[in-house]
């Protein structure tokens, strides 16, 4: 599947995703290629994107993800980098909330 993270100021674009995983403000999911489709509203949490040999992982902020059922995901959102570059207590409040 077709993986696209949007923010405002960049897109990053995966193709051929196996797997997605991802946490949501009602808990973590997960979705394969042609599932059903969902529009989910996203917690500060990690997106882990399972390719063919190997897996990545980004930290988003918030946002919203729309699979259309076919092959296609887009996530929205704030802000997105590597986990290990993000300050664990930068988004402490929102979480809290």
């Amino acid at each position: 599947m077709r993986v696209k993270i949007v923010t405002p100021t960049k897109i990053m674009d995966f193709k051929d995703v196996k797997f997605l995983v991802f946490r949501t403000v009602d808990g973590e999911m997960g979705v394969l290629d042609r599932r059903a489709p969902i529009i989910a509203k996203l917690a500060v949490a990690d997106v882990k994107l399972k390719l063919e040999n190997s897996e990545e992982s980004y930290r988003v902020v918030d946002g919203f993800l729309h699979c259309d059922g076919k092959s296609n995901v887009v996530i929205l959102t704030e802000e997105v980098g590597k986990p290990e570059d993000f300050d664990p207590h930068r988004y402490l409040g929102n979480m809290a909330q």
